[in-house]
């Protein structure tokens, strides 16, 4: 198990290099590696290749390894679902760069649907189209428990990897997102019957998705981390509390870093 955290606020004030060295010198084994930015555009996938390539040669100079990241979410219902389509091109390239890099898991939001009815057979026909794309690139494509998605409880995020029926996908269970949509996130995590995968792991007020460093909401860490235990989880322990830097001045940030690596550290010690 490593401590890895998502890295898209650091390389957008500091670039990609100083970045991972931040992460280094706090202490962390690997990165959550970010293709879209906090409105879910694409970044960086422009010169995807080389990119790519350079990312690379960055991990290996500071030691870090990638084994989950977070694809471009602004493919919206009723975009033709095809590479002649950038958003849907920018995914694809987002999987081609996680190979390059070594990564594995891929996080792909849902869509958000104008009637929700149509949720589960829609996205399974947009999931499906990406399947040849992440069997080309050796990679998976992991399903998250969105706020505005049908995925509210275990049971229905498991019953929609079950319709899928390909272990080209995976899961990605969000903590937060458990806490605002009516479950604490150790009784979503206990009622799951399906491997969890990857995690994004963050505090809330129970409200609004805040994505704070744990410890500064309402979430039962302790409960969170014996659920994980329970279910046998296997990933790593990483944190996505991208709003916890927002007005962290330049000059503290590393110290801000170092502090969510020892939490890190902490948390992983009680599992």
């Amino acid at each position: 198990m490593l401590l890895t955290m998502e890295h898209f606020p650091l390389r957008l004030r500091f670039g990609e290099e100083k970045a991972f060295e931040m992460m280094k010198i706090a202490g962390f084994d690997g990165v959550d590696y970010s293709f879209c930015g906090f409105s879910g555009e694409a970044v960086g996938l422009e010169n995807h290749v080389e990119g790519a390539k350079e990312t690379k040669r960055l991990l290996e100079k500071y030691g870090l390894v990638v084994r989950q990241a977070h694809a471009p979410f602004v493919f919206r219902y009723g975009d033709e679902m095809s590479v002649e389509n950038k958003d849907f091109l920018d995914i694809v390239k987002s999987f081609e760069y996680a190979s390059i890099i070594g990564c594995e898991h891929v996080v792909v939001h849902s869509l958000k649907m104008p009637n929700m009815d149509e949720f589960f057979d829609y996205n399974y026909t947009y999931y499906k189209s990406l399947e040849p794309y992440a069997k080309k690139y050796g990679v998976k494509i992991a399903v998250e428990n969105l706020r505005n998605s049908r995925f509210h409880t275990p049971e229905e995020i498991c019953a929609f990897l079950d319709r899928l029926d390909s272990d080209v996908f995976s899961i990605c269970i969000d903590v937060g997102h458990c806490a605002i949509t009516g479950m604490t996130p150790e009784l979503y995590i206990s009622g799951m019957r399906k491997r969890i995968d990857c995690v994004h792991l963050h505090d809330t007020d129970g409200a609004v998705d805040r994505h704070w460093i744990p410890y500064q909401g309402v979430h039962n860490w302790d409960g969170i981390v014996s659920a994980l235990k329970e279910k046998g989880f296997k990933g790593d322990m990483n944190f996505e509390i991208i709003h916890s830097f927002d007005n962290v001045p330049n000059d503290l940030m590393q110290d801000t870093i170092n502090y969510l690596g020892k939490v890190g550290r902490y948390i992983m010690e009680k599992y």
